[in-house]
C-alpha cells in the first residue's frame, strides 16, 4: 500500500482525523500522551501511534481495533470528521466514517455485502474506488484512499515518524 509502509500488511487499524495534531487526537481519548514512538519498540496491546499528516493526524495500531469503536470515533470526530480502516489476521475488515460524533458510513471494504442498507454518502467515490456496486472488491488500498478523500487527511513525508503515542484499554 503505497504511502503506508509503516502499517502492518496483515493486521492494522488506521484512523484519519481532520484538523487535529497528533497530541490533540490522543488527548481526546483521555489517555496519557507520550512524545515520539514507544521506546520499547515491542508490540503492546492498546498502543496507538499518532502520526502527523497533511490535513490532520493518522492514528495507527498494529493488530488493534480501537479506531473502530463508537466511543473512540465519537470523541475523535467531535467538531470534525474521521474515517478508520481496519483489518485483522483473519481478514475481518471494516471502514467506519464519523462526522461530529455521529456514524455516517460503515462497511466491509474486502467482502462488501448487502449495500441496500448502506447510506448513499460517498457512493460515487465508493463506486469509483471499487468499494460498491457489481465490481466491488477494491480492498484495503481503496479504503485508505476513501478515508483520505472523506477526511482530506493524507500521509506525507512526516507520517513515517510517530509524533506521539499512548495506550488505550479496551
Amino acid at each position: 500500500m503505497s504511502g503506508y509502509d509503516w502499517l502492518d500488511d496483515e493486521a492494522f487499524c488506521a484512523t484519519f482525523v481532520r484538523g487535529l495534531t497528533p497530541h490533540e487526537a490522543l488527548t481526546r481519548l483521555g489517555i496519557d500522551v507520550f512524545d515520539g514512538d514507544d521506546e520499547e519498540g515491542d508490540f503492546e496491546e492498546g498502543l496507538i501511534c499518532a502520526r502527523p499528516a497533511e490535513g490532520g493526524t493518522i492514528l495507527s495500531e498494529w493488530n488493534g481495533f480501537a479506531g473502530t469503536l463508537p466511543e473512540v470515533q465519537s470523541r475523535l470526530s467531535a467538531g470534525t470528521v474521521t474515517a478508520s480502516v481496519f483489518v485483522n489476521v483473519n481478514l475481518v475488515a471494516s471502514f467506519d466514517h464519523y462526522t461530529d460524533g455521529r456514524k455516517v458510513l460503515s462497511f466491509d471494504p474486502i467482502c462488501g455485502g448487502n449495500e441496500d442498507d448502506l447510506p448513499e454518502d460517498y457512493l460515487a467515490d465508493r463506486m469509483e474506488l471499487g468499494l460498491a456496486g457489481d465490481k466491488a472488491g477494491g480492498g484495503l488500498a481503496a479504503a485508505l484512499l476513501l478515508a483520505e478523500r472523506i477526511t482530506k487527511v493524507r500521509p506525507d513525508a512526516t507520517s513515517a515518524t510517530v509524533a506521539a503515542h499512548g495506550f488505550l484499554d479496551y
